[in-house]
């Protein structure tokens, strides 16, 4: 066994890989695709590898689909946290929306 096999090894024990792959890859954050979404979510909560599935998404820094339960959204914030908390970044979305920027406080407008 190669390290790569080991290291992706809990792919093989997924509850998704009886699901159509589609599921866990909605083509929106909204609207229909939230029933979707929670479908996904409903598998993964069965999941015994859910954890690892988790931390691999979070560690490759995946942009889409549902993982270990998690949305591309509530992955983001999970990683805004973990950064607010080694002091790299706010909790919250920085100004404009740029992560990695602080919200500057103006003088009022007169």
């Amino acid at each position: 066994m190669f390290a790569t096999d080991f290291a992706t090894d809990w792919r093989t024990r997924g509850a998704c890989l009886s699901a159509d792959p589609e599921l866990f890859f909605p083509i929106s954050s909204a609207g229909p695709a939230l029933a979707q979404i929670e479908q996904a979510k409903s598998i993964c909560a069965g999941c015994q590898v859910r954890q690892q599935c988790l931390d691999f998404a979070l560690s490759t820094h995946q942009t889409h689909g549902v993982w270990g339960g998690a949305s591309p959204e509530e992955r983001q914030s999970m990683r805004r946290r973990k950064l607010a908390l080694a002091g790299g970044l706010p909790a919250t979305r920085a100004s404009h929306g740029r992560p990695g920027t602080a919200a500057r406080s103006r003088p009022p407008r007169r």
